[in-house]
C-alpha cells in the first residue's frame, strides 16, 4: 500500500531499511563463497531460489497468493514498481501522475497514465496503452475472476490517445489508491495481441502456470508444477539497454517443507529463500556461507472469523476470544521475538495506516469468562460452553507444515480451553487453504483460520472487508459485512491528505475492534537468506516482496554460488 505524504501522496514516506545480519558459524554449509574481482555488477549466472509454497497462477491479477506474486515479479513489468523501502517509481509509465503535473484531477476521479515509447512484449510485439485498456476490460469480466477488483469496478470509461502512449481513466467516485492498483508484476498489463481472441475465463486455465508472453526482466522457460519454474532473461525488457537483468536465469524450486529448505541451505544448493521458519533461526545463524536478511513486513497475522457461522453472530463470543489471546506470548514463544504485537491490520509499514496509540483488547482470561457467563454461555460437564443447543466448539485451520503457526495454534487452543471454547485443529496445503477451503466459507469446516495479509502499497483495506468483496466477487474471506465500515472505506478513498486519511483509518480500526471481523495477532518480521557471492537481494515489505529489484540481482564473476 502506498504511504502518501502531503501533496506527494503517491510517494511513500516511510522507508523501512533492510537489516543485513551476517552470522558466525559453527556448522557451515558445504563449499566456500566465491569472491569477486570487481565491486561492479556482472552479467550471467543461474540463481536458485527455494519457494515455500507452490504458485497457483502466473497471470497478472489472477492470484492473491504471495508466492505467485513473487514469481510474477520476475515475469511482468507494471506501469509502476515499488522498491525495497516501499517507495513507488515509474516503470512502464514515464512519471508518477500527480495533481501538480496534471495526471490526477482535483476530485481524484480522473487519472492519466503515460507510457514510455518503444515498449515491447517478450515476443517483440508493441506494448502500449491498448494493452492497459484491454487489461481493465478483461479484469472486469467476471469469468476472469480477477484477484483485485476494488479499483477496476470504479472505472466508468477510459480512452487511449491516438499515439497509444497514454490512457485516461474516469472513475465513478474518488479513489486515492488508484496507482497502487497498477503497481508491481501481479497488477501489470496483459498482452492484448496474445489474449484478445481468448475467452477471459480460459486465460488462467490455458496459461495459468506457463505464460507465453511477458514483459518483465525474465520470461518463462520451463514450468514443472510441484518441482520448479525456470525463468530466463527477456531481451525485450524495457531496461535491457541498461544491461538488465544481470542474471541469465532464475530457478524457483517448489519446496513446501521448511525442513527441506534448511537442508538445501546446509548443503549450499540454494542461493536464496524467503519466508523462513523463525523457529529454525539458530540453524540459519549457523550457516557461515549465507547472510540472513530481516525486514518488517507489511503483513499482519490474523485469526480470521468466518461470519457464516451463526454462533459468531454473538459479538460476546468474538469479544471473549479476542480477550483470551496473549499476543506477547505468541511473539515470544512462537516467533522467538521476530514479530511486533498488533491487533489491527496496519503495521508500522503503513503511513498513513499505522496507529501507534491504538488500545488493543487486554489479555484477560477472567474477563473473557465473565463476558461469556453474562451472555448465557454455560460451562458443560465436558468444560465446553453451551447455549440453546449450540456448543462453542470450532475448527481452527492454517497452512500446513508451518511450525510457528502450529505453535500459535497450540497456545491459542490452550488459552481458549480456559474460557470453555474447544478448538479442533485441521491444517491444509497452501493451494487448498487459499483456494477452495477459504473461498468456500463452509461453517463447521472453516470456522477460525490463521493467515497473513497485506494490501500492496496502499493502506486501503476495503478489498478484505467491504460488503461487495465477499466471495465469489472478491476477497473478503471473513464473509463479514458492516455498512458503517463501508462508509469509512469510501471516506478514506476520497482523501489524498495523509493526516486526514489517518484520522479515518483510526475510525476504521476502532470499528474493527468493536465489531471484530477478525482478531489481529502480530505484525510479521520477514526472515530471508541469501548466499554470499550474491548481491542486491533486498526483499521489500509490499508487492513483489522477495523479488523486489530482481532485475538487479547479480553474482560474483557472473556465476552464482549454488
Amino acid at each position: 500500500m502506498v504511504k502518501r505524504p502531503g501533496s506527494r501522496f503517491l510517494t511513500i514516506l516511510v522507508a523501512l531499511s533492510l537489516v543485513l545480519i551476517p552470522f558466525a558459524s559453527a556448522c557451515a554449509p558445504q563449499g566456500t563463497p566465491t569472491t569477486s574481482n570487481s565491486s561492479k555488477p556482472q552479467r550471467g549466472g543461474i540463481w536458485v531460489d527455494d519457494l515455500f509454497n507452490e504458485p497457483d497462477a502466473l497471470i497478472p491479477n489472477a492470484s492473491v497468493q504471495t508466492f505467485a506474486t513473487i514469481v510474477n515479479g520476475t515475469l511482468y513489468s507494471a506501469l509502476f514498481e515499488g522498491d525495497a523501502s516501499g517507495q513507488i517509481h515509474p516503470a512502464l509509465a514515464t512519471v508518477l501522475p500527480t495533481q501538480q503535473n496534471g495526471g490526477i484531477s482535483s476530485d481524484l476521479k480522473t487519472w492519466k497514465f503515460t507510457l514510455k515509447p518503444g515498449l515491447k512484449w517478450s515476443d517483440g510485439q508493441p506494448l502500449n496503452a491498448d494493452d492497459v485498456y484491454f487489461s481493465w476490460k478483461t479484469w472486469s469480466n467476471p469469468s476472469f475472476a480477477a484477484a483485485s477488483t476494488v479499483a477496476i469496478r470504479l472505472i466508468e470509461s477510459a480512452e487511449v490517445s491516438s499515439d497509444k502512449l497514454s490512457i485516461t481513466f474516469h472513475l465513478s467516485k474518488p479513489f486515492a489508491p488508484f496507482i497502487a492498483s497498477w503497481t508491481d508484476g501481479s497488477l501489470a498489463p496483459l498482452p492484448k495481441h496474445h489474449f484478445e481472441n481468448m475467452n477471459p475465463g480460459d486465460i488462467k486455465k490455458t496459461e495459468g502456470l506457463n505464460p507465453q508472453v511477458t514483459s518483465g526482466p525474465f520470461k518463462m522457460k520451463e514450468n514443472k508444477p510441484g518441482d520448479h519454474y525456470t525463468v530466463v532473461r527477456n531481451d525485450n525488457y524495457y531496461l535491457a539497454s541498461q544491461g538488465l537483468p544481470y542474471l541469465d536465469k532464475i530457478v524457483f524450486r517448489a519446496v513446501p517443507s521448511q525442513d527441506t529448505i534448511l537442508k538445501d541451505l546446509q548443503s549450499g544448493t540454494a542461493d536464496s529463500a524467503w519466508f523462513l521458519d523463525v523457529t529454525k533461526t539458530p540453524s540459519y545463524k549457523a550457516l557461515s556461507n549465507y547472510e540472513v536478511v530481516t525486514n518488517p513486513s507489511a503483513s499482519y497475522e490474523g485469526l480470521h472469523i468466518n461470519s457464516n457461522n451463526p454462533i459468531f453472530k454473538d459479538l460476546n463470543v468474538r469479544k471473549a476470544m479476542a480477550m483470551a489471546i496473549d499476543r506477547e506470548q505468541l511473539q515470544k514463544v512462537a516467533l522467538l521475538g521476530q514479530a511486533i504485537p498488533l491487533c489491527t491490520d496496519h503495521g508500522p509499514a503503513y503511513h498513513p495506516g499505522y496507529q501507534q496509540d491504538l488500545q488493543c483488547p487486554p489479555f484477560d482470561i477472567t474477563g473473557a469468562n465473565k463476558v461469556l457467563d453474562d451472555a448465557g454461555w454455560k460451562l458443560g460437564s465436558d468444560n465446553v460452553r453451551q447455549k440453546g443447543g449450540q456448543r462453542l466448539e470450532f475448527q481452527y485451520s492454517t497452512t500446513a507444515n508451518n511450525r510457528w503457526r502450529e505453535k500459535d495454534q497450540a497456545l491459542i487452543q490452550a488459552d481458549f480451553a480456559k474460557i470453555g471454547i474447544k478448538l479442533n485443529i485441521t491444517n491444509y496445503p497452501g493451494s487448498t487453504f487459499f483456494g477452495p477451503f477459504l473461498n468456500g466459507g463452509q461453517p463447521g469446516k472453516y470456522d477460525l483460520a490463521e493467515w497473513a495479509s497485506s494490501y500492496t502499497y496502499d493502506p486501503d483495506d476495503a478489498a478484505s472487508f467491504a460488503c461487495n468483496q465477499i466471495p465469489p466477487h472478491g476477497q473478503n474471506l471473513n464473509f463479514f459485512c458492516d455498512p458503517s465500515l463501508d462508509q469509512l472505506f469510501q471516506k478514506e478513498q476520497a482523501i489524498s491528505d495523509p493526516t486526514q486519511r489517518q484520522q479515518v483509518f483510526n475510525q476504521i480500526h476502532q470499528t474493527m475492534l468493536d465489531k471484530l471481523p477478525f482478531i489481529g495477532l502480530y505484525n510479521l518480521i520477514d526472515l530471508a537468506i541469501h548466499k554470499k557471492g550474491t548481491h542486491n537481494y533486498k526483499p521489500g515489505p509490499f508487492g513483489n516482496s522477495e523479488t523486489v529489484g530482481v532485475a538487479q540481482w547479480w553474482c560474483d564473476n557472473g556465476k552464482c554460488p549454488a
